[in-house]
């Protein structure tokens, strides 16, 4: 069943989906799309290069930490890159007549593996936990703007602040995941190494850096759902040796973003399922501190050179000349990367010396450890912004959870990330002054003005303008920047089916299966 709300809230999500459905190409068909019955049983392995920083349901809507939170957790809505659409979860429906009071109705008799209700009281109790400074939850940002009140056992009123036609998003990520309220107080600061969920999986083991082992639940609220027995997440970093054990059958579904591996999987046989995402492969650059001067990062941005990345990284791929793809309906002329130009850096950064007391400009890269592609383009960068004087960048590579931890707190200066996700809403949640994942601390009037706009109107002309604009002021902020525009690939061998794109690097394990 396909989640349309209501009445007036019916229009606004229409926009939201007219927009995008034309701002992000679709992914291609889900692998082993198959006429045949679902088989139960077996083992399914995936890996990535990284892993969760973090199972908590207050705080693992961070990066990879979806993968397996939504594994524990479910969610209680989802969103399908490929329709467009959301989608019922945990949560039967969502729905509103004026974009500012929503009604969540839950699923009845769901039940957490420790067979205590997950009802609206549960769901209630996750929100105000959210809240808590104590939990350092980056949702916070967005639970600080509702209100809610359980109404009955299946239902929460919500009230946000203003007028958000884009929030049923919040429910696929943010405010995605709920925990046994029982277990969170019994077992309080060891509750993180032993969730209770009623997702379709149950935790069994994490060695940290190498793998989690996550077993069926068999009380799971969609029979006969999940398919498999075991749900096995391996940390790989290098994509070659993922690709190596992905061949050698000693994993079932990896994720990569180099569309050279996925050209070799479909060669040998294998299944991809490339989805187009926001945005692209990049860095962003933080807005406070030493950058918080805008000249220094137009500095920065005017020394890249996105042509040297792309073909000694990414031979043979298209180069991204803007923030979007020229065939995008949010494409305009003020939203191609400014031209390359060393002489008008190295003004811009003499003029910065000079303003600052002449020293030399000190910063950092965080990559993502263990990754020979990043280390690679760190290098490149390392290079290019090191061709003026007085400029000196380090690379810093960082573990999954030192990764997301910078990314979560800001604590960075310049760091690889993409916006995240499919949805334009991400635009909100990465560049908004309030948005949930500014870590960079961007603060324009002009952005969020713009992003306003998109939440509140439910005119998809307007929406689509606005978005446009709001593109336009976030390259001429020079906050980020990247050459490669996202496309994430799920690889598989035949026999897998079921593997469906979720979020950014993910899919959903309870609907793969072994034929």
């Amino acid at each position: 069943m396909k989640m349309r709300p209501r009445a007036a809230a019916a229009i606004g999500v229409a926009v939201a989906m007219a927009v995008l459905s034309t701002g992000c190409s679709g992914s291609s068909s889900p692998a082993g799309a198959s006429s045949a019955e679902p088989q139960r049983g077996g083992t399914l392995t995936y890996a990535f290069n990284t892993e969760a920083q973090s199972v908590d349901p207050a705080t693992c809507a961070i990066g990879v930490g979806m993968h397996p939170c939504q594994a524990i957790y479910g969610a209680l809505m989802y969103y399908d890159p490929e329709s467009r659409e959301f989608e019922p979860g945990l949560a039967e429906s969502f729905t509103t007549d004026d974009g500012r009071t929503w009604t969540l109705t839950l699923r009845p008799n769901l039940t957490f593996t420790d067979g205590t209700a997950l009802d609206a009281s549960a769901v209630a109790f996750n929100w105000d936990r959210i809240l808590d400074p104590a939990q350092l939850s980056r949702a916070a940002t967005v639970a600080r703007t509702l209100r809610w009140e359980v109404v009955d056992p299946l239902t929460l009123r919500v009230v946000s602040e203003d007028v958000n036609y884009q929030l049923p998003l919040a429910l696929t990520e943010d405010l995605a995941f709920v925990g046994s309220p029982a277990a969170i107080e019994q077992k309080g600061a060891d509750y993180g190494s032993a969730p209770v969920g009623a997702g379709p999986f149950t935790l069994t083991s994490w060695a940290r850096g190498t793998e989690m082992v996550l077993d069926r639940n068999p009380g799971y609220w969609d029979q006969p759902r999940p398919y498999v027995d075991r749900l096995v997440i391996k940390t790989i970093p290098a994509d070659d040796q993922r690709f190596n054990a992905l061949q050698a059958g000693e994993v079932d579904v990896m994720t990569v973003t180099l569309d050279k591996y996925a050209d070799r999987a479909e060669n040998a046989g294998m299944r991809a399922v490339r989805t187009s995402m926001l945005g692209g492969t990049g860095f962003r650059m933080n807005s406070r501190g030493v950058l918080s001067d805008r000249d220094l990062r137009t500095a920065i941005d005017k020394l890249v050179d996105n042509e040297q990345i792309m073909n000694a990284v990414y031979p043979g791929e298209p180069t991204a000349t803007g923030f979007t793809p020229e065939d995008s309906p949010l494409h305009s002329p003020g939203s191609a990367w400014p031209a390359r130009d060393v002489e008008g850096a190295q003004a811009l950064v003499d003029e910065y010396r000079a303003r600052n007391g002449g020293a030399e400009v000190d910063l950092s890269l965080n990559i993502s450890a263990g990754s020979p592609v990043l280390t690679q383009v760190g290098e490149l960068l390392q290079a290019q912004l090191q061709q003026v004087d007085g400029l000196k960048l380090n690379i810093e590579p960082l573990d999954g959870s030192a990764y997301a931890a910078a990314m979560n707190s800001g604590n960075y200066d310049l760091i690889i990330a993409s916006v995240g996700g499919a949805h334009p809403e991400n635009l909100y949640k990465v560049f908004h002054t309030e948005g949930a994942s500014n870590g960079a601390g961007l603060s324009e009037p002009a952005v969020d003005e713009a992003l306003d706009i998109t939440r509140a109107s439910v005119d998809p002309a307007v929406v689509e303008s606005a978005y446009k604009t709001a593109i336009e002021h976030i390259v001429s902020a020079s906050t980020y920047r990247f050459w490669r525009h996202a496309t994430v690939s799920l690889l598989s061998p035949d026999d897998v089916q079921g593997v469906r794109s979720a979020y950014q690097y993910w899919f959903r394990p309870e609907l793969a299966w072994f034929r």
